[in-house]
């Protein structure tokens, strides 16, 4: 597994996030931290909308797809 390096451009936030949400998503990705589980979370969303734009922009033609909204 390789690891999440934030990038340069990284900022500090806080968040108000649960944190029983926040260790599901650590231990389903297998994530080492809670940062990196929030990272790879988000990254994750992105390509769903990525897929999901992309399914839009060919009329929604795909087999079984069924949109995230």
């Amino acid at each position: 597994m390789q690891s999440i390096r934030m990038a340069r451009s990284a900022v500090k936030k806080t968040y108000n996030l649960p944190p029983d949400l926040i260790a599901r998503a650590k231990r389903v990705l297998k994530a080492r931290t809670e940062t990196e589980a929030i990272i790879r979370s988000l990254r994750e969303v992105a390509f769903l909308d990525d897929i999901e734009r992309a399914v839009r922009a060919t009329s929604g033609r795909l087999p079984g797809y069924r949109p995230l909204r």
